[in-house]
């Protein structure tokens, strides 16, 4: 009689795809074929061993990160072309890779092992990096005119917030010096908002002549007024916001304020109709700020994923709600014109889980 389980393993052994397996929540490496140890640069003896113990590099790196929101959550965790940082001995080799994270779940619903593959891709990657240098011109002058589509879809909310004043204060002309104060300050900052986006816009147009400034965006400071703002625009949705350790991060302000306010846009218009809610936090990396987007609303059907980021697209399960399929392809135009990266996992009826990742000192464009 075949014994199964090591027939199974005998054709993961023989694999030309990097496996591995983890058995346990705090990442215990119940498996890894020859494949994977080549890439970790390492021997079997890390078998057994948590994958934190084997590899603190991988830890402070963020992966571990995910791999435990995978066992926590059961939604599977695909990336590309994802810079990782081989240790072998005293050298440090930077390497990309293509990688999945697949929950394995039991009859409860519950993880119980994940399933890691993988397929190192620097070449391609290299190769990638060199065409992408030769078709910036055209590229940007693309992005332009898609750009030049998204101007009413993100002045929407700002330009809510002088609506909304601008009728309150006309109704109320007797409202108090602190009202009034307080209503004048949020037309100064939606102003401001505007003027950055149509600058972001404009920017796109001057392939090499204008520069994405960098500063200190201190999120904890100015996402309370981002959520303030989707919320005029959704009143009849209540949704709970549940907000994490916030770490600054360097960029260009008008431009988060777009991925943000894009991002919470989003989680609010496809909540779900009860208990919906966000969760925001961010985690430091040796390579920059993770920033993660977590909610539980409607979900994307998992065979539509890897469109989702193309301009006009929506999953088909959000046609009975308003929506335009621009803002994600915004949003990941705009992390990658700082050079900043996005990854999103998803599923049907659980939620989506968005990840953002600002490299330290992200290069000026």
């Amino acid at each position: 009689m075949i014994d199964h389980n090591s027939f199974i393993l005998s054709v993961l052994d023989h694999s030309p795809q990097a496996t591995a397996i983890y058995d346990h929540a705090d990442l215990n490496i119940a498996y890894a074929n020859q494949v994977m140890l080549e890439i970790w640069c390492a021997d079997k003896s890390v078998i057994g061993t948590t994958l934190c113990k084997a590899f603190p590099s991988f830890a402070q790196e963020g992966f571990s990160s995910i791999l435990k929101n995978v066992w926590k959550t059961g939604i599977t965790y695909r990336a590309q072309d994802v810079a990782a940082t081989i240790v072998a001995g005293d050298k440090h080799i930077k390497r990309f890779f293509d990688f999945e994270y697949k929950a394995l779940l039991d009859d409860a619903g519950q993880t119980h092992a994940i399933l890691h593959t993988a397929n190192d891709v620097t070449e391609r990657n290299l190769t990638n990096r060199r065409m992408e240098r030769q078709r910036d011109e055209l590229s940007l002058s693309y992005k332009l005119d898609r750009f030049a589509n998204t101007l009413a879809h993100d002045l929407k909310n700002p330009l809510s917030v002088l609506k909304l004043g601008n009728d309150f204060l006309s109704r109320n002309t007797y409202a108090s010096a602190d009202v009034t104060k307080r209503w004048y300050k949020n037309f100064a900052e939606s102003i401001q908002n505007i003027e950055s986006i149509i600058n972001q816009t404009l920017q796109l147009n001057e392939v090499r002549g204008v520069k994405n400034i960098a500063a200190i965006v201190e999120i904890d400071k100015k996402i309370g007024g981002w959520i303030d703002e989707v919320k005029l625009n959704f009143p009849d949705q209540q949704m709970e916001f549940k907000l994490g350790q916030l770490y600054p991060v360097s960029a260009d302000k008008g431009t988060v304020y777009q991925i943000f306010a894009n991002l919470i846009g989003n989680a609010v218009k496809y909540a779900k109709e009860a208990d919906a809610y966000l969760h925001i936090y961010s985690e430091s990396t040796n390579n920059g700020i993770v920033y993660v987007f977590e909610d539980n609303g409607i979900g994307i059907p998992e065979d539509e994923l890897s469109q989702i980021f193309l301009m006009q697209v929506r999953g088909s399960n959000a046609v009975h709600r308003s929506g335009t399929g621009i803002g994600l392809s915004l949003v990941k135009d705009l992390m990658e014109f700082m050079g900043a990266t996005i990854n999103l996992s998803s599923a049907l009826g659980k939620g989506t889980i968005v990840r953002l990742f600002f490299p330290h000192g992200v290069e000026e464009c």
